[in-house]
């Protein structure tokens, strides 16, 4: 894993003077502490810091070959030998067989690749510069046309260190953020910037030239019944693969399922490092960390979250990264990879990609309830829903009004993430209201299963989880994520099935919850875990606890100017809350988008 920048002209005539390569490539080091290294060949500049792994794959960057290709890599290749093998270039380095597979093959070649990466290659001295992404977006790749050149880095502070100017702020991009938590389509939080989507290539030096896609689309559902020996096979391998590493990879445990799963084979397979996060007086999920830690025969490095040190790390986050927040889960995550890495670790294997794979959310129960899937939809016995995943305190009689509202009183109501902060768009400004009623005009009316696994996929897993949550709180500090169940062999699987097959009346999930009872005929002690819900889940309410965090998330508030929220109005309504010591899941994430607008001002 590393930081990679590059600037290009559209020809070899362009003149890259004045780029300014220091500053860029300090924006980087965090990601690549080994080494940074800054070639300027006239016709482009490329900029490297590596974060190294492994000795068999890694080789100095950028990478220059014989016929003058040059390439800038960020990433791991997990199948490198048959992607070696397969364009004749035997114990080379990752770096050179994507230079070599791209120069010889095209962006095509990335359809062969399990891994996860960004990478921008010239072919040639002066031929055709692409630049890629992986299929679900681990690797971020952020770009930018200015004038008869392009740039491209792995971090918003490299690339406008690179372009020498700050980007006003986008209504479009921020839209994202309040409806998704994390700019979407492509777009940043930022006019002119945008990213390069997963699973897409652009060529660079080709003008104002459209992404392609080069990610196979989605498989056709198998109508066979699904082979949990063949799902356990590929995700054991997968696990495995991720494990290589130079340095002690840990298992990042939430307390949930999806991890423990990953936690439980990392463990047969060596691994002795659990790591976990929770907040401060959160009893339930510290012990339920430590439960699984146990069961697994793990050492836990168990992290704690104060209010304080969320408000500090929020405005230092939103800073340094650049892009606002309206959840707290990035901050959590940016202090547990702080903590991580003091203790000398590199790579952590997590379990992001479950929920969105296999149907693991409330939205596919709900979706299919409403279909008739589970029987009437006016009559279904509503206990058998458990507790929803927001709400569990509230206790089993709520639960059930919950679940029959949503879907015998009110079947065609939408379940849009966007909703949420509806209660609140009084508070917004004209510009943003009107950029989020034009995103939400284009949300399907007519939800499947399928659409909206795909959706998760693109939406909610590429942009939020993997890129807001992922790269930029862990690969920032210096810590890669490794998700096994993105593995390409994982995805096929999962994506060759109906998700209608992955789900019950009270789950979803259902192979990954098959494979932990496999897991627990070795670990009866996993047999004896409930995985109730109720995970690591921080909000502005957590700030209330505390005068002080309150006082200093209300200053970074009273920063905001006034274009796009009345934050006159939001400050008012911050002092109310703090008064009654509680605030709405709709509350909170205007506080934050607030504060964030404060620091960016």
């Amino acid at each position: 894993m590393c930081g990679i920048a590059v600037v290009v002209g559209d020809d070899p005539g362009v003149s890259l003077a004045g780029v300014d390569t220091v500053s860029a490539a300090y924006a980087l080091t965090g990601r690549g502490p080994d080494e940074t290294v800054t070639l300027h060949d006239g016709s482009a500049v490329f900029i490297s810091s590596r974060l190294t792994h492994w000795t068999a794959g890694a080789a100095t960057q950028p990478y220059v070959g014989p016929d003058g290709t040059t390439a800038v890599f960020n990433g791991e290749l997990f199948n490198l030998e048959e992607l070696a093998a397969g364009v004749g270039m035997a114990g080379g380095s990752e770096i050179a067989v994507l230079a070599e597979g791209i120069r010889t093959v095209g962006v095509d070649f990335l359809t062969r690749v399990d891994g996860q990466f960004a990478v921008v290659v010239r072919v040639g001295q002066d031929g055709p510069v692409y630049a890629a992404r992986d299929r679900f977006g681990v690797c971020p790749l952020y770009v930018v046309r200015e004038g008869d050149r392009t740039a491209v880095a792995s971090n918003l502070a490299a690339l406008t260190a690179l372009t020498g100017r700050d980007h006003p702020l986008s209504a479009a991009g921020l839209a994202g953020i309040v409806t998704d938590w994390a700019p979407t389509g492509g777009r940043t939080p930022y006019e002119g910037i945008h990213q390069v989507l997963p699973g897409h290539a652009v060529l660079l030096n080709a003008g104002d030239a459209a992404p392609v896609r080069w990610s196979a689309p989605p498989v056709d559902h198998d109508d066979r019944p699904s082979d949990l020996a063949d799902f356990e096979t590929r995700l054991r391998d997968s696990v495995a693969i991720r494990m290589r590493s130079t340095t002690p990879i840990a298992c990042l445990l939430s307390g949930g399922i999806d991890s423990t799963v990953i936690g439980g084979i990392a463990a047969e397979l060596g691994a002795s490092t659990g790591i976990g996060l929770y907040l401060d007086g959160d009893d339930l999920v510290r012990d339920r960390q430590r439960q699984v830690a146990d069961a697994l025969q793990m050492s836990l490095i168990h992290h704690r979250l104060d209010p304080v040190e969320t408000v500090d790390l929020l405005a230092e986050y939103v800073a340094t990264r650049r892009i606002p927040l309206v959840r707290l889960g990035p901050v959590g995550m940016m202090s547990l990879a702080r903590r991580t890495r003091a203790e000398g670790i590199r790579g952590v294997l997590s379990g992001e990609g479950a929920d969105e794979l296999f149907a693991g959310y409330d939205s596919y129960r709900l979706i299919a309830a409403r279909a008739g899937m589970f029987g009437d939809p006016q009559g279904l016995p509503w206990s058998d829903f458990g507790a929803p995943e927001f709400g569990i305190e509230r206790g089993p009689r709520w639960a059930r009004a919950y679940w029959r509202g949503l879907i015998a009183l009110s079947p065609q109501a939408p379940t849009r993430r966007g909703d949420v902060m509806r209660p609140v768009f009084g508070l917004l400004r004209p510009p943003l209201i009107a950029a989020l009623e034009q995103a939400q005009a284009g949300d399907a009316a007519d939800q499947t299963l399928v659409s909206r696994r795909q959706a998760d996929i693109d939406v909610l897993l590429g942009s939020y989880l993997l890129t807001v949550q992922g790269d930029h709180a862990w690969m920032e500090e210096g810590v890669e994520l490794r998700p096994p169940y993105l593995g390409n062999p994982v995805a096929d699987w999962a994506l060759a099935q109906d998700p209608a097959s992955f789900l019950s009346l009270a789950d979803g999930k259902l192979p990954v919850r098959q494979l932990l009872a496999r897991l627990a005929v070795q670990r009866p002690a996993l047999a004896g875990l409930g995985f109730a819900k109720a995970a690591f889940r921080v909000d502005s309410s957590f700030v209330l606890r505390s005068p002080e965090a309150s006082g200093r998330l209300r200053e970074l508030m009273s920063r905001c100017p006034q274009e796009l929220v009345d934050a006159v109005a939001v400050r008012e309504r911050w002092d109310r809350c703090v008064g009654a010591g509680t605030c709405s899941e709709a509350e909170s994430m205007l506080f934050l988008l607030t504060a964030s607008l404060g620091v960016l001002a």
